[in-house]
């Protein structure tokens, strides 16, 4: 097994110590907090109103879960697998191959 890379990364003063499998891995962390750190800040500054600091961090979350779900719905690939064995379906019928 590879070793890993141990690095950290902070994100609002916390700093979170983590292990990754690649250099690749790492930059992909660091840009991700690093994002993290900017969409905190952007909220600050759009919503000063906010209560509590904490609302700004569940409206980051919020914000990058509901990105991260429509990345998948884009990169849903079941209807284009449905199409093919159609298609593959008329081809046998057609006695193509």
């Amino acid at each position: 097994m590879p070793d890993k890379l141990s690095l950290n990364v902070t994100i609002e003063g916390i700093r979170l110590p983590l292990q990754v499998s690649s250099p690749d891995e790492e930059k992909i962390y660091r840009d991700a907090a690093s994002a993290i750190q900017r969409r905190i800040q952007r909220l600050r500054d759009m919503y000063p109103q906010m209560p509590n600091e904490k609302y700004y961090y569940a409206m980051a979350m919020l914000n990058t879960a509901v990105e991260a779900v429509k990345a998948t719905d884009r990169l849903d690939t079941q209807p284009y697998v449905e199409m093919m064995h159609d298609l593959e379906q008329e081809l046998d019928t057609l006695g193509i191959k």
